[in-house]
């Protein structure tokens, strides 16, 4: 599995003071490379699957919008080739610009412009995931600062879950995580970037859904191989790593009605209505069962 990541400075290590950073007296840093998100998922996944080839390319960059993004992501797409890209961006594009008169990089509506470039680039690879990390809200003291400044991260937040299918796109929605009372939990000082426990959270949240993904595809090609205990077990797992995974769901589901296992389907119906689920093949398939089931 190959995994590219795209994102902005978040992904990427950093000094405790950026703008005084000294490198002949400085060595320590905030967040070293082996802390960032995109290094503990490359070394949790290598570990948790010792026979998969796993690699994580970050080509994140300072200072990136969702419109570097869009003018790099064909080259992030058909060159790098991966299986994956996390796509993180948003709080460099939201942020009120002192120098630009109070106005932002990239406004709400062209941010949704260029992602739905992304979206329609990954549409011509299928079988690639796209993992869109949310925007994690600021401090209350940035929100005063910057008045109304968490609003426009539900905002842009928005325009990024509308792309998610839970299926090819998955949106991680980070804004529950933090308080913004309380920011240092996981953010620097600066209220803005992940500190070590921010990158784990992250990493976390990302390595549910990457072992999701594996799991599905092991249990598919059991399938294949007519080995349908060991494919309904890796289907079952990855329902227990990412619950809302559309096509995971519906091979669990083939798998469980055939096993007569209606105290787990029943149980996935509830969730999947729960979490309001849209995904028309998914949807044909749970009322077909319901009625055969009669659950």
């Amino acid at each position: 599995m190959r995994i590219l990541v795209a994102a902005d400075s978040l992904s990427l290590p950093r000094p405790h003071r950026i703008n005084n950073f000294n490198p002949v007296t400085e060595n320590e840093l905030a967040v070293h490379y082996h802390e960032t998100y995109g290094s503990l998922i490359d070394r949790k996944l290598r570990q948790n699957n010792p026979e998969l080839y796993i690699e994580v390319i970050n080509r994140g960059q300072r200072s990136c919008t969702i419109k570097s993004v869009a003018e790099q992501f064909a080259d992030h797409l058909f060159f790098f080739q991966p299986d994956v890209i996390v796509l993180q961006v948003g709080i460099v594009d939201l942020w009120y610009r002192e120098h630009l008169g109070g106005k932002q990089y990239v406004n709400v509506h062209e941010f949704s412009v260029y992602y739905s470039r992304i979206l329609e680039f990954i549409k011509m690879r299928p079988q690639v995931k796209l993992a869109v990390v949310g925007i994690l809200p600021t401090s209350v003291k940035m929100d005063t600062r910057y008045s109304g400044i968490n609003k426009q991260v539900t905002l842009y937040n928005q325009v990024l879950k509308k792309g998610a299918d839970n299926n090819q796109v998955f949106f991680i929605d980070m804004e529950p995580d933090l308080n913004p009372k309380q920011p240092q939990q996981y953010l620097l000082p600066d209220d803005h970037h992940l500190n070590k426990a921010g990158n784990q959270l992250v990493a976390g949240k990302l390595l549910s859904l990457l072992q999701a993904i594996i799991y599905n595809v092991a249990g598919f090609q059991h399938y294949q191989q007519n080995h349908f205990d060991e494919a309904y077990s890796n289907f079952v797992s990855s329902y227990e790593s990412f619950s809302d995974y559309a096509d995971n769901l519906y091979n669990l589901i083939c798998l469980a009605f055939d096993r007569n296992e209606f105290l787990l389907l029943k149980q996935i119906f509830d969730k999947i209505q729960k979490h309001n689920l849209h995904h028309t093949e998914l949807n044909d398939l749970i009322h077909t069962v319901r009625e055969k089931a009669n659950l």
